[in-house]
């Protein structure tokens, strides 16, 4: 069974005045106002302006930053750390289209990742290379991890108690390092105290790293540029992180886009199901391939074992997918006539409703098209490492496909 298409559409919320919007680049995360964008996307325009008049400085200090990651996997190369310069330099600073974008779908001025580069490591299971070794050759560089806020129920998940008077909506100041690798809480100890809230668990696609923000000692500005590393397994690891983000990520977070999950009017009956909707397909888009395509890749870079877990996805999984998505598309429609109730007397309520409604749809016309064209992939009779091979060659297709037209 198929969507219905629906037409494009673009978002129509209120502009939050941004006083100061050519710090967002540089900008900690725990500093920044929320933003949203309207029609035109005038705002976006401007963002994306200001980030490219700032390139050839951000590209001058992404190069510093790569040299210095350079020789910091020279020293430490007996302890499994690897460095690929290459790799690295295809895209050491976020575009501006890209920083405009990540803008946009975050609804704040931080990018805390505009430079950006990877280390390799042999195991990194073994905290006591991140405690002993890397951050500390890191700072006799000049590059230290600087303070962001987190919640007190994020914290909490991490093993944190917290004070007399504390909520859970409380924000505390912890260094921005977020060691995301399964099985590794007990190793705690082997961190500094400052890093004793550090570690979290592997993302729900089974990817899995260590992520930090750095900035530079001598940097003493109030939003002092911000550098991100990730710590992989290696660059088979990266290379199916790519691709997983490309082809499935890039559509399943277009899920927290749609309307009626951030609905103004508020909850009701349909609301709870359509998540479930939502979370059925993420698993079984996840389950079937993006977890075995990581688990694949973390058994070749840090164990060498070549054979591949089978990704197959039958046509009964199919059927079933194409099933969840009708329903969701139906429930939101239900959603919508519902939420009408509640604005019977306000035309502009009904109009922003209705506009709302058109939007959900036609992006879930272009989630499901795209997961469907990814699917068939898998599908086919090649070996998924030909499938990545393939993709890599072929430039990235337009997300946001051309509707027909209802008769």
């Amino acid at each position: 069974m198929r969507i219905l298409p629906v037409s494009n559409f673009s978002f129509q919320k209120p502009v939050r005045r941004q006083d100061r919007q050519e710090r967002f680049f540089v900008g900690n995360r725990s500093n920044t106002d929320t933003v949203s964008f309207t029609g035109g996307n005038k705002m976006a325009d401007c963002v994306e302006h200001s980030v490219s008049k700032n390139m050839d400085r951000l590209t001058r200090i992404a190069t510093v930053y790569l040299d210095v990651l350079e020789s910091v996997a020279m020293k430490l190369k007996n302890k499994g750390v690897y460095f690929d310069r290459a790799y690295c330099e295809k895209n050491p600073v976020k575009s501006p289209k890209s920083c405009t974008s990540k803008i946009v779908r975050s609804g704040s001025f931080s990018v805390p990742d505009i430079i950006r580069a990877t280390l390799y490591m042999d195991n990194p299971y073994d905290l006591s290379v991140l405690n002993d070794e890397l951050l500390p050759e890191l700072a006799k560089r000049g590059y230290i991890i600087p303070k962001a806020e987190m919640s007190v129920a994020e914290l909490k998940k991490r093993g944190y108690i917290p004070k007399a008077k504390e909520t859970d909506f409380d924000k505390v100041a912890v260094p921005d390092l977020d060691i995301r690798l399964a099985d590794v809480f007990d190793q705690r100890t082997k961190l500094k105290s400052e890093f004793r809230y550090a570690i979290s668990k592997p993302q729900s696609s089974g990817y899995e790293d260590i992520q930090m923000r750095l900035v530079r000692t001598y940097d003493t500005k109030e939003n002092p540029v911000q550098h991100e590393l990730l710590i992989l397994f290696g660059p088979e690891y990266s290379r199916v992180k790519q691709f997983e983000s490309k082809y499935i990520y890039e559509y399943l977070r277009k899920f927290n886009e749609l309307n009626f999950r951030n609905n103004n009017i508020g909850k009701n009956s349909y609301t709870k199901v359509c998540d479930r909707y939502i979370e059925l397909i993420e698993k079984m888009v996840r389950g079937n391939i993006s977890q075995k395509l990581y688990e694949n890749a973390k058994n070749k870079d840090m164990f060498g074992i070549t054979e591949d877990i089978p990704i197959t996805f039958t046509e009964d999984d199919l059927k079933i997918l194409e099933q969840y998505f009708f329903e969701l598309n139906e429930k939101i429609i239900w959603f919508y006539r519902d939420a009408k109730k509640f604005v019977r007397t306000d035309k502009s309520g009904q109009s922003q409703l209705y506009r709302e409604s058109k939007a959900d749809r036609d992006k879930l016309q272009v989630i499901h098209d795209g997961l469907l064209d990814t699917i068939k992939m898998f599908m086919s009779e090649k070996k998924y490492d030909d499938i990545l091979k393939a993709t890599e060659e072929q430039p990235k297709k337009q997300l946001q496909k051309k509707v027909k037209k209802k008769v």
